[in-house]
């Protein structure tokens, strides 16, 4: 297929990134959970992401879980140097399916060194914290202890930048506080 890559470029985390991006989520199986249908061609449109002008994914290790990050990894790796990966923690998922809060500290650092070891890099370019309290909608509260646990990531080179996922603009203004956020998603 012809290279049409996207013609707006931004900056984002200390980069100029194409406007558009890929979101792995739905590499997964049925509900974000398992393996896809059809492995190969999950592969596939990761390489055709890429082709097509994408240098920036959306992934997390909580997609399936696992899945999405070994995809990309065996599709892509060793990554294009101009690839910037951002991926998220927060959650993990049970047996079941369900979606389940991870934010402790300790559940943050691990949840940060098996997105490094499943995508295979020494360093991650941006990692979302996902805040649970709400699984649909961001709920009050002080994210300062998660915000902490990836700043200590970040001070210890394993994390570059750090962003937030399903917060308030109260939580945000307590990330920055302790931390450069570089991106918010809702």
């Amino acid at each position: 297929m012809a290279n049409s890559a996207p013609v707006s470029t931004y900056p984002f985390a200390g980069r100029t990134v194409n406007r558009m991006g890929y979101g792995a989520m739905q590499l997964a199986g049925p509900g974000v959970f398992g393996p896809p249908r059809d492995h190969a061609t999950a592969v596939a449109v990761l390489r055709e992401a890429l082709a097509l002008g994408v240098d920036h994914i959306d992934t997390s290790d909580f997609y399936g879980p696992h899945v999405t990050n070994h995809l990309i990894r065996e599709a892509l790796h060793p990554y294009p140097d101009n690839l910037v990966i951002v991926t998220k923690v927060g959650a993990v998922r049970g047996s079941d399916a369900s979606w389940l809060p991870a934010q402790e500290p300790t559940d943050l650092q691990r949840a940060g060194h098996d997105n490094l070891r499943n995508l295979r890099l020494d360093a991650m370019d941006v990692v979302n914290l996902r805040v649970m309290d709400n699984v649909h909608a961001p709920g009050e509260g002080s994210i300062e202890r998660q915000v902490t646990a990836l700043a200590e990531l970040k001070e210890r080179g394993l994390v570059r930048h750090v962003g937030l996922s399903n917060v308030t603009a109260t939580q945000v203004a307590e990330a920055r506080r302790i931390v450069p956020i570089v991106c918010v998603q809702g």
